[in-house]
């Protein structure tokens, strides 16, 4: 398709006349690269045609390729894809550079770049090998311990590791899923009563009229959500309707869609009117956190959290920002305040407790901006190429999974399944059960014992009794198993669809 014909130098840029293969018309005066295999992105011969951009220059020069035998459109994720099957790239980084081409925020991009470059990869292949290792090494001793051919303390070097990983793998799930939410955007919902401000919050965060305001109570009956890039980190922003008991049926359900909004929130902004909060100021029984309790039970919040001794927010699954103290609370209309004895009051007394602000003035603002993104990044921070995070909840999904294997197989599970809720597997591997007595015992198909456990389910280590080290190496291969489904040496095909299907054409 070029003249001339010959090949130009490897991985160097030729100017190049671009023909028609069968009639020979010319179609394009471009550039041409040439990417010979193995040392190309798929692993396999290669080449870019750099044309000009226009509509029929790009219709003459596609034309032209489907005319060549066994040529045919790139799907999405085509050349990705063949880089996996050829050992380029594994699927955490196939997952990384996904996710570097959809990143809209410098957070997410510097993430995804280090996904993409194999940091996950080499941590995850590293306990990989780890686990094929200690097999290898249980495997060994099953098979010759007889023979005396077996270094003493195989057992216990195999337990010494295991533990040591399971540790690892403990500290890497316990993230707090801060990987997850750096990839997919973090969710803060704006919530409080109606009219204190939400709507003109969001206008004023993204810097445009979004969201309508109106001095009317309960404007806004629907969630209202904008994306919005907060020091380099994704925000989800959400306004909801004004929390207050209403018997309007429309504003009842936005009511109920903003408690919904509420209880997805990583972070949420509650607004208060200074109007509201003054009265209770010249009190001289006030306490900001007495006061912050009974106005989110005003507003419907404190039903759905409990709240300790002490005054304080205790933990809950549902409104996981207000026990983690992942809000900000703000003081608004600061410019209503008439008074400056008023002003005075609400400025010595909630300065170190909240932000005051007026969005008519943008006086305080800039502190509400650098407060939220100091939630933000206290959230997603924390990944290295030394020590990266979870980004995906299939790679938590399998990791779980391995690591619920190697604490079956020490012992340290509170619980663990029971023999007959493992009857597939068991027999999967030449094993059959029957029940004796009190226990559930396992024998092989030439019936010698394997193991046992006792009715009431409690763990023990497989690693201590010679009649239950084979099913430890049972267990070492599960969670090898599971490692390799994160990181693609075991996969299926429905998984690697899903992966690619998100993949632009030409990747």
């Amino acid at each position: 398709m070029t003249l001339p014909s010959t090949l130009p130098p490897p991985r160097v840029a030729a100017l190049r006349r671009i023909v028609h293969p069968v009639t020979g018309e010319g179609l394009d005066r471009g550039l041409v690269l040439w990417f010979p295999g193995p040392q190309s992105f798929t692993g396999e011969d290669s080449c870019e045609l750099h044309v000009h951009g226009g509509p029929a220059v790009i219709a003459a020069v596609l034309s032209a390729l489907s005319t060549l035998p066994g040529y045919h459109p790139a799907q999405p994720g085509d050349f990705t894809k063949r880089s996996f099957y050829n050992g380029k790239l594994d699927l955490t980084s196939v997952e990384g550079l996904g996710d570097l081409i959809h990143a809209e925020t410098e957070a997410q991009r510097k993430q995804a770049l280090r996904q993409m470059e194999g940091a996950l990869a080499q941590l995850y292949n590293r306990w990989r090998q780890t686990l094929l290792c200690c097999r290898a090494s249980l495997e060994a001793y099953i098979d010759f311990s007889e023979d005396e051919n077996i270094e003493e303390g195989v057992i216990e070097e195999v337990e010494t590791k295991i533990r040591n990983l399971v540790q690892e793998l403990e500290q890497h799930l316990s993230d707090d899923r801060r990987g997850e939410r750096l990839r997919s955007g973090l969710q803060l919902a704006i919530l409080g009563k109606p009219n204190v401000g939400k709507s003109s919050f969001l206008n004023t965060m993204i810097q445009r009229p979004a969201s309508i305001v109106s001095s009317i109570p309960g404007t806004t009956r629907d969630v209202i959500e904008t994306s919005l890039d907060l020091g380099g980190y994704p925000v989800i922003i959400s306004d909801t309707a004004g929390l207050r008991q209403t018997d309007d049926i429309v504003e009842m359900e936005g009511v109920r869609r903003a408690m919904m909004r509420a209880q997805q929130a990583d972070i949420a902004v509650v607004i208060i009117d200074a109007q509201e909060v003054l009265p209770f100021l010249k009190s001289k029984f006030f306490d900001w956190n007495t006061f912050l309790i009974r106005y989110f039970k005003e507003i419907g919040i404190y039903e759905c959290n409990k709240v300790d001794s002490k005054d304080s927010f205790a933990k809950s699954d549902s409104l996981h920002w207000l026990s983690d103290n992942n809000y900000i609370t703000i003081i608004n209309k600061m410019d209503l305040v008439e008074f400056d004895q008023d002003r005075n009051l609400l400025v010595n007394s909630l300065k170190d407790s909240c932000v005051l602000l007026s969005l008519k003035t943008q006086e305080g603002f800039s502190t509400t901006l650098q407060k939220l993104k100091n939630l933000c990044a206290s959230l997603c921070e924390g990944g290295t190429a030394e020590s990266p995070l979870l980004t995906a909840a299939r790679h938590r999904t399998h990791i779980s999974a391995c690591l619920g294997a190697l604490k079956i197989m020490l012992g340290s599970e509170d619980k663990i399944p029971a023999f007959e809720d493992l009857s597939y597997e068991v027999k999967e591997y030449g094993y059959s059960e029957t029940k004796s007595g009190n226990s559930y015992v396992i024998f092989s198909d030439n019936q010698d014992f394997v193991g046992k456990t006792s009715e009431d389910n409690e763990p023990f280590n497989l690693l201590h009794s010679e009649e239950t080290v084979l099913m430890a190496a049972h267990y070492l291969h599960k969670a090898a198993t599971n490692l390799g489904h994160v990181t693609g040496h075991i996969t299926t095909e429905d998984v690697l669809n899903q992966i690619f299907s998100a993949f632009c054409i030409g990747k």
